[in-house]
């Protein structure tokens, strides 16, 4: 199964999905692609043996990718703290808090 089927399957499942997301969903994939191909190019940097710099330009690129695909995957209600915001109040949670 695609990455974005799974995606897809996923919010179907969480109760939050919408066609609406699927652009969403294709940006997600081609950030994660290109995350996992600057990972490779940072690690390729790496003397025999070693782990590659924290200091390398490439760390700083992979930082900000991480940040990007968090984003988007709390925009699309893919993150514990996200699906909070996203999901209906449960009536009976409600009844309790009274």
């Amino acid at each position: 199964m695609a990455k974005e089927q799974q995606y897809i399957q996923q919010l179907t499942d969480l109760g939050v999905y919408d066609p609406a997301f699927d652009g969403a969903i294709h940006v997600l994939c081609i950030q994660e692609r290109e995350l996992s191909r600057a990972m490779k190019e940072w690690k390729a940097t790496a003397e025999d043996g070693r782990a590659p710099s924290a200091a390398d330009k490439l760390y700083t690129v992979i930082q900000q990718q991480r940040r990007d695909i968090l984003a988007h995957r709390e925009a699309l209600g893919l993150t514990p703290k996200a699906f909070k915001r996203l999901r209906p109040m449960d009536s009976g949670a409600a009844a309790d808090s009274e």
